[in-house]
């Protein structure tokens, strides 16, 4: 997948885990990229490699979790597992 790091199957990925070079994660029939930038870690769907949908980013706090908001300034609430937010990021794309 271009690059990107494969995650295991069944394995649960924290946001916190995924670093500047991509995450491949895919899900419901999906392909996505994970991406940190700082601290905010980028989300895209690259499902069609021609045109790569950003769904959203991750902010990290002070805390354990990280604030959520969707490529359209919808904050969603915050999260430390990286499979539910590209749900929630998704739904939020095409509810």
């Amino acid at each position: 997948m271009d690059g990107a790091h494969s995650v295991d199957a069944g394995r649960i990925l924290q946001i916190a885990e995924v670093t500047a070079r991509p995450t491949a994660i895919r899900c419901m029939g999906r392909s996505y990229h994970a991406s940190a930038q700082g601290d905010t870690v980028v989300f895209h769907d690259v499902t069609d490699i021609t045109r790569p949908i950003t769904l959203g980013t991750a902010h990290r706090t002070d805390g354990h979790a990280w604030d959520i908001v969707t490529a359209r300034g919808r904050r969603l609430p915050p999260a430390t597992e990286l499979l539910p937010v590209l749900v929630a990021l998704r739904r939020a794309y095409w509810p």
